[in-house]
């Protein structure tokens, strides 16, 4: 099976939900990210167990994939490679690259980021928006940096050939991680604070030091990042798109929509409610962007970001060549 169109860019999603986003209509019930493939991804970073607190919830999530990958390999396929993204778009499938937004999970046992590469975690954060033992996160107060365990991390996940994803580490935090990284580092959904002033936003400082890695950050639709009181448009996300290119480079943008399988009872008084100085006047209604909404709009995307004036090719490297060359760096061969 192709379902996406052969002249189409490639497309990877740096942060495109969890795998409830999978999920396939009911008149089709093996046809597992069917909307993702249908919106022209190729590949899609979906974060695993997103509040675990032990490894627990973890491993049975990785017994869930192991399932899924299993019962429905003509409609998905489990990215351990850059090649096996580039085998899933020629095929028309949607490859699934595991992540965990932060490690607070394997609590201090770092030897667990070696058996969680086996088993095919390949994007990693050490923080969520609260302080870990491995440093701080964005939504903290005081920010010290990485910790003694946290350094300990980074040189293991570099190590295991684990993408570190900077987005939710606090702003000093972050800085030590990419300064100690030997290879990129990805803020995966993350946009530009001098646009849009959320604590969950990058300073230029960061921005540049990111960038320094050879990394990208990954623009997101997320209404939080990306308006001010009223729900921001497409254009406004373009903004995000232009300014972190002007600053860095289009070679250092990529796209990470943070689209999650939410519901409003469970958004708003979860995320809403934990994070209110985060996501400010939103509600479920008005969670993403006018025109770019969820991944069904995504093939808008190519050509409005042409018409912001980028070029072709730095609209190939944006929807996908940019991230599959910070994925092979981090990766390895």
């Amino acid at each position: 099976m192709t379902d996406t169109l052969p002249n189409t860019p490639l497309m990877i999603d740096m942060l495109g939900g969890a795998v409830g986003l999978l999920t396939p209509p009911a008149t089709d019930p093996l046809a597992y990210g069917k909307k993702l493939t249908d919106g022209g991804l190729s590949a899609v970073n979906l974060t695993m167990a997103l509040y675990a607190r032990d490894i627990k919830p973890v491993l049975v999530e990785f017994f869930d994939y192991q399932n899924l990958f299993a019962d429905a390999p003509h409609r998905l396929l489990h990215v351990k490679t850059t090649a096996d993204i580039l085998e899933a778009r020629a095929s028309g499938r949607l490859g699934v690259i595991q992540g965990v937004q932060g490690l607070h999970f394997i609590e201090d046992q770092t030897p667990y980021i070696q058996i969680l590469a086996t088993l095919g975690l390949r994007v990693a954060a050490l923080t969520y928006n609260e302080a870990t033992q491995f440093g701080a996160g964005c939504l903290d107060p005081i920010d010290t940096g990485l910790t003694l365990m946290g350094r300990r991390a980074v040189r293991e996940l570099n190590r295991c050939n684990i993408l570190i994803d900077v987005s939710h580490a606090g702003e000093r935090t972050s800085l030590e991680i990419a300064e100690m990284s030997e290879v990129p580092v990805a803020a995966t959904h993350s946009n530009a604070k001098a646009v849009t002033p959320s604590g969950r936003n990058l300073t230029d400082e960061q921005i540049r030091a990111f960038a320094k890695t050879g990394g990208v950050i990954g623009i997101s639709p997320y209404s939080p990042f990306c308006g001010t009181d009223a729900r921001p448009t497409l254009d406004d996300v373009l903004r995000h798109f232009r300014y972190v290119a002007d600053l860095v480079g289009p070679e250092h943008v990529a796209i990470g929509t943070d689209y999650f399988p939410h519901s409003k009872i469970k958004w708003e008084n979860g995320t809403r409610r934990m994070y209110p100085e985060m996501v400010g006047p939103y509600v479920f209604e008005t969670l993403y962007a006018e025109g770019l909404a969820d991944h069904r709009d995504l093939p808008n995307l190519p050509a409005a970001l042409e018409a912001a004036g980028f070029s072709a090719a730095e609209v190939e490297g944006i929807c996908g060549l940019n991230a599959l060359r910070v994925l092979k760096a981090a990766w390895g061969a």
